[in-house]
Protein backbone atom coordinates (compact mmCIF):
# COMPACT_ATOMS: atom_id res chain seq x y z
CA UNK A 1 0.00 0.00 0.00
CA UNK A 2 1.31 3.47 -0.92
CA UNK A 3 2.32 5.61 2.06
CA UNK A 4 0.02 8.51 1.07
CA UNK A 5 -2.99 6.21 0.79
CA UNK A 6 -2.15 4.46 4.06
CA UNK A 7 -1.99 7.87 5.75
CA UNK A 8 -5.27 8.84 4.05
CA UNK A 9 -7.02 5.77 5.51
CA UNK A 10 -5.60 6.35 9.01
CA UNK A 11 -6.53 10.05 9.08
CA UNK A 12 -10.02 9.47 7.62
CA UNK A 13 -10.70 6.73 10.19
CA UNK A 14 -9.67 9.04 13.04
CA UNK A 15 -11.94 11.78 11.65
CA UNK A 16 -14.80 9.27 11.38
CA UNK A 17 -14.38 8.23 15.03
CA UNK A 18 -14.19 11.81 16.34
CA UNK A 19 -17.33 12.97 14.53
CA UNK A 20 -19.31 9.85 15.44
CA UNK A 21 -18.44 10.53 19.07
CA UNK A 22 -19.55 14.16 18.73
CA UNK A 23 -22.78 13.10 17.04
CA UNK A 24 -23.80 10.32 19.42
CA UNK A 25 -22.47 11.45 22.79
CA UNK A 26 -25.15 11.91 25.48
CA UNK A 27 -27.78 10.31 23.21
CA UNK A 28 -30.45 8.05 24.68
CA UNK A 29 -29.77 4.93 22.60
CA UNK A 30 -32.92 3.16 23.84
CA UNK A 31 -35.03 6.05 22.56
CA UNK A 32 -33.08 6.15 19.29
CA UNK A 33 -33.56 2.40 18.81
CA UNK A 34 -37.30 2.76 19.49
CA UNK A 35 -37.59 5.53 16.87
CA UNK A 36 -35.67 3.51 14.28
CA UNK A 37 -37.81 0.44 15.03
CA UNK A 38 -41.09 2.31 14.49
CA UNK A 39 -39.92 4.27 11.44
CA UNK A 40 -41.67 4.00 8.07
CA UNK A 41 -38.67 3.40 5.81
CA UNK A 42 -40.50 3.91 2.50
CA UNK A 43 -39.90 7.71 2.39
CA UNK A 44 -36.25 7.09 3.25
CA UNK A 45 -35.84 4.56 0.45
CA UNK A 46 -37.64 6.80 -2.07
CA UNK A 47 -35.54 9.83 -1.11
CA UNK A 48 -32.26 7.90 -1.19
CA UNK A 49 -33.11 6.15 -4.46
CA UNK A 50 -33.90 9.48 -6.13
CA UNK A 51 -30.78 11.15 -4.77
CA UNK A 52 -28.37 8.32 -5.55
CA UNK A 53 -29.69 6.76 -8.77
CA UNK A 54 -31.36 9.72 -10.50
CA UNK A 55 -28.65 12.05 -9.19
CA UNK A 56 -25.95 9.81 -10.66
CA UNK A 57 -27.74 9.60 -14.03
CA UNK A 58 -27.93 13.41 -14.20
CA UNK A 59 -24.24 13.64 -13.29
CA UNK A 60 -23.39 11.18 -16.06
CA UNK A 61 -25.20 13.22 -18.72
CA UNK A 62 -23.53 16.40 -17.49
CA UNK A 63 -20.13 14.69 -17.52
CA UNK A 64 -20.71 13.65 -21.13
CA UNK A 65 -21.09 17.31 -22.11
CA UNK A 66 -17.92 18.20 -20.19
CA UNK A 67 -16.09 15.45 -22.08
CA UNK A 68 -17.24 16.65 -25.52
CA UNK A 69 -13.93 18.42 -26.30
CA UNK A 70 -12.05 15.23 -25.38
CA UNK A 71 -14.26 12.78 -27.26
CA UNK A 72 -17.79 13.65 -28.42
CA UNK A 73 -20.71 11.25 -28.00
CA UNK A 74 -19.28 8.93 -25.35
CA UNK A 75 -21.71 6.06 -24.60
CA UNK A 76 -23.89 6.37 -21.50
CA UNK A 77 -23.02 2.83 -20.38
CA UNK A 78 -19.27 3.52 -20.10
CA UNK A 79 -19.83 6.81 -18.29
CA UNK A 80 -22.38 5.30 -15.91
CA UNK A 81 -20.13 2.33 -15.16
CA UNK A 82 -17.10 4.51 -14.38
CA UNK A 83 -19.20 6.89 -12.27
CA UNK A 84 -21.04 4.21 -10.26
CA UNK A 85 -17.82 2.32 -9.50
CA UNK A 86 -16.02 5.57 -8.69
CA UNK A 87 -18.68 6.62 -6.19
CA UNK A 88 -18.62 3.19 -4.57
CA UNK A 89 -14.84 3.45 -4.12
CA UNK A 90 -15.22 7.03 -2.84
CA UNK A 91 -17.49 5.76 -0.08
CA UNK A 92 -14.82 3.31 1.04
CA UNK A 93 -11.63 5.37 0.57
CA UNK A 94 -12.22 9.17 0.50
CA UNK A 95 -11.29 10.91 -2.78
CA UNK A 96 -10.03 7.67 -4.40
CA UNK A 97 -13.08 7.46 -6.67
CA UNK A 98 -11.99 10.66 -8.41
CA UNK A 99 -8.94 8.75 -9.66
CA UNK A 100 -10.88 5.58 -10.51
CA UNK A 101 -13.43 7.33 -12.76
CA UNK A 102 -10.98 8.71 -15.37
CA UNK A 103 -8.92 5.50 -15.20
CA UNK A 104 -11.90 3.27 -16.04
CA UNK A 105 -13.26 5.64 -18.68
CA UNK A 106 -9.83 6.04 -20.28
CA UNK A 107 -9.40 2.28 -20.40
CA UNK A 108 -12.85 1.62 -21.91
CA UNK A 109 -12.99 4.48 -24.40
CA UNK A 110 -9.30 4.96 -25.21
CA UNK A 111 -9.14 8.59 -24.15
CA UNK A 112 -6.54 10.53 -22.18
CA UNK A 113 -6.89 9.81 -18.47
CA UNK A 114 -5.37 13.21 -17.70
CA UNK A 115 -7.97 14.97 -19.87
CA UNK A 116 -10.78 12.95 -18.25
CA UNK A 117 -9.41 13.85 -14.81
CA UNK A 118 -9.41 17.50 -15.85
CA UNK A 119 -13.16 17.33 -16.52
CA UNK A 120 -13.70 15.88 -13.04
CA UNK A 121 -11.91 18.88 -11.54
CA UNK A 122 -14.17 21.15 -13.61
CA UNK A 123 -17.16 19.15 -12.37
CA UNK A 124 -16.03 19.76 -8.79
CA UNK A 125 -15.61 23.48 -9.47
CA UNK A 126 -19.16 23.65 -10.90
CA UNK A 127 -20.47 21.76 -7.86
CA UNK A 128 -18.57 24.09 -5.53
CA UNK A 129 -19.94 27.20 -7.26
CA UNK A 130 -23.48 25.80 -7.05
CA UNK A 131 -22.97 24.89 -3.39
CA UNK A 132 -21.52 28.28 -2.43
CA UNK A 133 -24.29 30.14 -4.26
CA UNK A 134 -27.04 28.10 -2.56
CA UNK A 135 -25.21 28.41 0.77
CA UNK A 136 -25.29 32.21 0.56
CA UNK A 137 -28.99 32.17 -0.43
CA UNK A 138 -29.87 29.83 2.46
CA UNK A 139 -27.87 31.87 4.98
CA UNK A 140 -29.60 35.07 3.89
CA UNK A 141 -33.07 33.44 4.02
CA UNK A 142 -32.47 31.98 7.50
CA UNK A 143 -30.34 34.87 8.75
CA UNK A 144 -32.33 35.61 11.92
CA UNK A 145 -32.74 31.97 12.92
CA UNK A 146 -29.11 31.09 12.25
CA UNK A 147 -27.87 34.25 14.00
CA UNK A 148 -29.35 32.93 17.24
CA UNK A 149 -27.24 29.76 16.91
CA UNK A 150 -24.19 31.32 15.20
CA UNK A 151 -23.65 34.98 16.22
CA UNK A 152 -20.96 35.64 13.59
CA UNK A 153 -23.07 34.50 10.63
CA UNK A 154 -22.78 37.89 8.86
CA UNK A 155 -19.03 37.37 8.56
CA UNK A 156 -19.60 33.88 7.14
CA UNK A 157 -21.99 35.22 4.48
CA UNK A 158 -19.48 37.89 3.41
CA UNK A 159 -16.64 35.34 3.23
CA UNK A 160 -18.72 32.87 1.21
CA UNK A 161 -19.95 35.57 -1.16
CA UNK A 162 -16.32 36.62 -1.63
CA UNK A 163 -15.29 33.03 -2.38
CA UNK A 164 -18.01 32.74 -5.03
CA UNK A 165 -16.85 35.99 -6.63
CA UNK A 166 -13.13 35.06 -6.59
CA UNK A 167 -13.80 31.58 -7.99
CA UNK A 168 -15.97 33.00 -10.78
CA UNK A 169 -13.30 35.57 -11.67
CA UNK A 170 -10.65 32.84 -11.81
CA UNK A 171 -12.81 30.59 -14.01
CA UNK A 172 -13.62 33.42 -16.45
CA UNK A 173 -9.97 34.55 -16.54
CA UNK A 174 -8.80 30.98 -17.29
CA UNK A 175 -11.45 30.60 -20.00
CA UNK A 176 -10.38 33.67 -21.95
CA UNK A 177 -6.75 34.16 -20.85
CA UNK A 178 -5.61 30.56 -20.72
CA UNK A 179 -1.93 31.16 -21.45
CA UNK A 180 -1.60 33.90 -18.84
CA UNK A 181 -3.44 31.79 -16.26
CA UNK A 182 -1.08 28.85 -16.82
CA UNK A 183 1.95 31.14 -16.47
CA UNK A 184 0.64 32.30 -13.09
CA UNK A 185 0.19 28.67 -12.00
CA UNK A 186 3.69 27.75 -13.19
CA UNK A 187 5.13 30.71 -11.28
CA UNK A 188 3.72 29.34 -8.02
CA UNK A 189 4.52 25.69 -8.76
CA UNK A 190 8.23 26.52 -9.01
CA UNK A 191 8.46 26.06 -5.25
CA UNK A 192 7.37 22.41 -5.57
CA UNK A 193 9.79 19.49 -6.01
CA UNK A 194 10.29 18.57 -9.67
CA UNK A 195 8.43 15.25 -9.38
CA UNK A 196 5.28 17.06 -8.14
CA UNK A 197 5.62 20.18 -10.28
CA UNK A 198 5.01 18.30 -13.53
CA UNK A 199 1.90 16.60 -12.16
CA UNK A 200 0.39 19.85 -10.87
CA UNK A 201 1.15 21.69 -14.12
CA UNK A 202 -0.37 18.77 -16.06
CA UNK A 203 -3.57 18.93 -14.02
CA UNK A 204 -3.92 22.67 -14.64
CA UNK A 205 -3.23 22.20 -18.35
CA UNK A 206 -6.04 19.63 -18.52
CA UNK A 207 -8.24 21.95 -16.50
CA UNK A 208 -7.56 24.87 -18.83
CA UNK A 209 -8.38 22.73 -21.87
CA UNK A 210 -11.61 21.64 -20.25
CA UNK A 211 -12.62 25.24 -19.55
CA UNK A 212 -12.82 25.81 -23.30
CA UNK A 213 -16.18 24.02 -23.28
CA UNK A 214 -17.53 26.77 -21.03
CA UNK A 215 -16.93 29.24 -23.87
CA UNK A 216 -19.59 27.50 -25.97
CA UNK A 217 -22.95 29.05 -25.02
CA UNK A 218 -25.11 26.05 -25.97
CA UNK A 219 -23.04 23.57 -23.94
CA UNK A 220 -22.71 26.02 -21.06
CA UNK A 221 -26.50 26.36 -20.88
CA UNK A 222 -26.95 22.58 -20.89
CA UNK A 223 -24.36 22.10 -18.14
CA UNK A 224 -26.04 24.86 -16.12
CA UNK A 225 -29.46 23.24 -16.54
CA UNK A 226 -28.14 19.82 -15.51
CA UNK A 227 -26.48 21.38 -12.45
CA UNK A 228 -29.74 23.09 -11.45
CA UNK A 229 -31.70 19.87 -12.02
CA UNK A 230 -29.17 17.96 -9.93
CA UNK A 231 -29.63 20.35 -7.00
CA UNK A 232 -33.43 20.04 -7.26
CA UNK A 233 -33.19 16.23 -7.16
CA UNK A 234 -30.92 16.37 -4.10
CA UNK A 235 -33.29 18.87 -2.48
CA UNK A 236 -36.30 16.59 -2.97
CA UNK A 237 -34.32 13.56 -1.78
CA UNK A 238 -33.45 15.50 1.41
CA UNK A 239 -37.06 16.58 1.96
CA UNK A 240 -38.94 13.28 1.43
CA UNK A 241 -37.35 11.43 4.42
CA UNK A 242 -38.75 14.13 6.74
CA UNK A 243 -42.04 12.21 6.47
CA UNK A 244 -40.45 9.11 8.02
CA UNK A 245 -39.85 10.98 11.28
CA UNK A 246 -42.68 13.57 11.18
CA UNK A 247 -40.06 16.30 10.89
CA UNK A 248 -41.91 19.47 9.77
CA UNK A 249 -44.80 17.17 8.73
CA UNK A 250 -46.26 15.90 12.01
CA UNK A 251 -47.02 18.10 15.01
CA UNK A 252 -44.81 20.81 13.49
CA UNK A 253 -46.77 20.96 10.21
CA UNK A 254 -45.55 23.71 7.88
CA UNK A 255 -46.12 24.58 4.23
CA UNK A 256 -44.41 22.66 1.44
CA UNK A 257 -42.52 25.82 0.50
CA UNK A 258 -41.17 26.25 4.04
CA UNK A 259 -40.36 22.55 4.25
CA UNK A 260 -38.30 22.76 1.06
CA UNK A 261 -36.48 25.84 2.35
CA UNK A 262 -35.65 23.93 5.53
CA UNK A 263 -34.47 20.98 3.44
CA UNK A 264 -32.34 23.35 1.36
CA UNK A 265 -30.55 24.66 4.44
CA UNK A 266 -29.96 21.10 5.65
CA UNK A 267 -28.68 20.14 2.18
CA UNK A 268 -26.15 22.97 1.96
CA UNK A 269 -24.87 22.29 5.48
CA UNK A 270 -24.68 18.55 4.80
CA UNK A 271 -22.58 19.38 1.73
CA UNK A 272 -19.99 20.78 4.13
CA UNK A 273 -19.54 17.22 5.45
CA UNK A 274 -18.56 16.09 1.94
CA UNK A 275 -15.44 18.24 2.15
CA UNK A 276 -14.31 16.40 5.29
CA UNK A 277 -12.24 13.30 4.37
CA UNK A 278 -14.14 10.53 6.15
CA UNK A 279 -15.32 7.31 4.44
CA UNK A 280 -18.78 8.05 2.95
CA UNK A 281 -18.81 11.19 5.16
CA UNK A 282 -19.62 8.86 8.06
CA UNK A 283 -19.49 10.89 11.25
CA UNK A 284 -19.37 14.40 9.76
CA UNK A 285 -22.74 13.76 8.05
CA UNK A 286 -24.37 12.55 11.28
CA UNK A 287 -22.93 15.41 13.32
CA UNK A 288 -23.92 18.17 10.88
CA UNK A 289 -27.46 16.78 10.40
CA UNK A 290 -27.91 16.61 14.17
CA UNK A 291 -26.43 20.09 14.71
CA UNK A 292 -28.66 21.63 12.02
CA UNK A 293 -31.94 19.99 13.01
CA UNK A 294 -31.40 20.44 16.77
CA UNK A 295 -29.76 23.88 16.96
CA UNK A 296 -31.62 25.66 14.16
CA UNK A 297 -34.98 23.85 13.93
CA UNK A 298 -35.33 22.61 17.54
CA UNK A 299 -35.91 18.98 16.48
CA UNK A 300 -35.16 16.38 19.17
CA UNK A 301 -31.70 14.78 19.13
CA UNK A 302 -33.09 11.27 18.69
CA UNK A 303 -35.24 12.29 15.71
CA UNK A 304 -32.33 14.14 14.15
CA UNK A 305 -29.98 11.18 14.59
CA UNK A 306 -32.69 8.80 13.39
CA UNK A 307 -32.91 10.84 10.18
CA UNK A 308 -29.11 11.01 9.85
CA UNK A 309 -28.51 7.31 10.55
CA UNK A 310 -31.22 5.95 8.27
CA UNK A 311 -30.62 8.27 5.30
CA UNK A 312 -26.86 7.80 5.47
CA UNK A 313 -27.17 4.01 5.61
CA UNK A 314 -29.71 3.94 2.77
CA UNK A 315 -27.49 6.12 0.57
CA UNK A 316 -24.44 3.99 1.36
CA UNK A 317 -26.22 0.72 0.53
CA UNK A 318 -27.63 2.02 -2.76
CA UNK A 319 -24.24 3.41 -3.84
CA UNK A 320 -22.64 0.07 -2.90
CA UNK A 321 -25.21 -2.06 -4.76
CA UNK A 322 -25.07 0.18 -7.84
CA UNK A 323 -21.27 0.14 -7.85
CA UNK A 324 -21.05 -3.63 -7.38
CA UNK A 325 -23.57 -4.20 -10.18
CA UNK A 326 -21.54 -2.19 -12.70
CA UNK A 327 -18.28 -3.65 -11.40
CA UNK A 328 -19.57 -7.20 -11.99
CA UNK A 329 -21.12 -6.30 -15.36
CA UNK A 330 -17.91 -4.65 -16.58
CA UNK A 331 -15.66 -7.62 -15.71
CA UNK A 332 -13.04 -5.49 -14.01
CA UNK A 333 -10.56 -7.01 -11.59
CA UNK A 334 -10.19 -5.86 -8.00
CA UNK A 335 -6.44 -5.66 -8.60
CA UNK A 336 -7.06 -2.87 -11.15
CA UNK A 337 -8.86 -0.73 -8.58
CA UNK A 338 -6.23 -1.51 -5.95
CA UNK A 339 -3.51 -0.32 -8.30
CA UNK A 340 -5.24 3.05 -8.68
CA UNK A 341 -6.42 3.54 -5.09
CA UNK A 342 -4.16 1.54 -2.78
Amino acid sequence: MKLNNKLNIIVSTIILAIFLYLAFRNVNFDELAAILKSTNYLPIFIGSFLGVVLGTVIRVYRWRYLLNPVKPGLPFKSLMSATAIGYMVNNLIPRSGEVVRPYLLGKNENISKAAAFGTIIIERIIDTLTFLFMFVIALIYFKNRISAAIPDIDTAVIILAGLVFVLLIWVVFTMFKTEQSLKIVQFFTKILPVKYRGKVDGIFNSLAEGFHILRKPDLLVKIGLYSALLWIVYLISTYIPFYAFDIFTGSEVISLKEGLWNANLLLVLVNVSMFIPAPAATGPYHYIVKLTLVSIFAISETKALGYATSTHLANFIIYLVMGLYYFAASHYKISELKEETI
